[in-house]
């Protein structure tokens, strides 16, 4: 596997926010970014799945739940010193005027939270994915938890 670079981390992040940031287009490019196999772990999931179809499911979830959803880069992307994981921090925000995958209704209410994401990549994609953010802050924000 050839090395990570910065340069290729920071584009790498630029496209990812750009994959999470609500657009209009029929395909979304997180598909591109991610290996088939993909291990995601997200706060929202009820446990880590197996495989592309998951991250897709919370991303096309989340564009349901929040329709203006945005995801904007907070710092640069690190390389840790293992040179193979990478940290990412941003600020996902959006207006609750979708029900979530769980069924809970839309409350019409903004919510903006930060995160890491820790990624390691094969052959230039994401294949293993976690995500680290407060859960209970976004549920209180849009009204669902108090």
């Amino acid at each position: 596997m050839a090395a990570i670079t910065q340069e290729f981390i920071n584009e790498f992040a630029r496209r990812y926010a750009a994959a999470w940031t609500k657009k209009e287009s029929a395909s979304n490019p997180l598909q591109a970014l991610i290996t088939e196999d993909v291990y995601w772990a997200d706060p929202m999931l009820p446990q880590p799945g197996q495989g592309s179809a998951t991250a897709m499911m919370l991303l096309e979830g989340s564009f349901t739940a929040f329709p203006d959803l945005t995801c904007d880069i907070m710092d640069p992307p690190y390389l840790a010193a293992d040179g193979r994981s990478v940290m990412f921090h941003w600020r996902l925000s959006g207006t609750m005027n979708g029900p979530l995958p769980n069924g809970a209704q839309p409350t019409g209410k903004r919510m903006s939270i930060a995160g890491v994401d820790r990624w390691e990549f094969r052959d230039g994609r994401i294949c293993h994915y976690q995500a680290f953010y407060d859960l209970p802050s976004l549920l209180r924000q849009v009204g669902l938890i108090s």
